[in-house]
């Protein structure tokens, strides 16, 4: 099913991880999507983690999309970015924020504050917090026009349990709060002119390890959102995907279906421990 035929999306983080996989799905079920991301890489190079490669899946699968090379955390380049979207399409109904990229973060599980390097604020609070910001801040006035209410826009960013309690370290959690109150907040100023904001979850609970959730049961997640006329009445929440495809009946691109996490209702800061 094309649900998304004649919608205009932008991902975010589109060349890695979950933005690859909402990239490839939106693309799949009929999205025109523009992929943004630093790592532009060239079709045929062998590589899996750029953004010529997410364009190259969507195509093989009769979707269509635009590369653009971006730094997601520079306004300047995001404004020409989607001054070329109005351009071209005159329109932008979908957003996708998941700009979180450090590949020596790993080595930092576990670790306390005073354990980290500094460069640690940097890479995992202020790049993704001013991708996400900035993002949402130049793409609202045209996802505004967009918008109407009978066909909302949708801004999806993508965080995680850290938002609401410990995990992995402390500078995690400050970025995902930060990421949680910038869904929050813009999900008010927003909700007047027809444009949903929500967070989307992975790692929601697996039963068997060898069968993870893929970045792409994600992305099926947020087109199962987009597609849903009602969702307007989901803005300003956090939804695990296994909970969004528990509620809609998919599965990742295996056939493997996922339970929804036992752990869902235990997010409190008053009951909170280290992981």
């Amino acid at each position: 099913m094309r649900e998304l035929e004649e919608r205009v999306a932008l991902v975010a983080g589109a060349s890695r991880g979950i933005g690859q996989g909402a990239a490839i799905e939106l693309g799949a079920a009929g999205a025109f999507v523009y992929l943004l991301g630093r790592t532009a890489g060239v079709a045929g190079d062998g590589r899996n983690d750029t953004l010529a490669h997410t364009l190259h899946t969507i195509e093989t699968q009769g979707g269509s999309g635009r590369a653009i090379a971006c730094d997601c955390a520079d306004p300047d380049q995001l404004a020409a970015a989607i001054a070329e979207i109005e351009e071209r399409h005159g329109r932008l109904d979908i957003v996708v924020n998941s700009v979180f990229s450090t590949p020596t973060f790993p080595e930092m599980i576990g670790k306390r504050i005073w354990e980290t390097p500094n460069s640690l604020w940097h890479t995992v609070v202020e790049v993704p917090g001013r991708a996400a910001y900035f993002t949402t801040a130049l793409a609202a006035p045209l996802m505004i026009r967009s918008a109407t209410r009978e066909a909302p826009g949708l801004i999806v960013n993508i965080s995680g349990r850290g938002a609401l309690r410990y995990r992995y370290n402390t500078a995690y959690g400050v970025g995902k709060a930060a990421i949680a109150r910038l869904t929050h907040d813009t999900s008010l100023e927003l909700a007047p002119h027809h444009v949903a904001v929500l967070t989307v979850w992975p790692n929601g609970y697996s039963t068997d390890p060898s069968k993870p959730e893929t970045p792409r049961y994600s992305g099926r997640a947020i087109v199962a959102i987009a597609a849903d006329p009602d969702v307007m009445e989901r803005s300003g929440r956090n939804f695990w995907s296994a909970e969004v495809a528990a509620e809609y009946g998919f599965t990742d691109e295996f056939g493997h279906s996922h339970e929804v996490s036992t752990l869902t209702d235990q997010y409190s800061l008053e009951h909170d421990e280290l992981d």
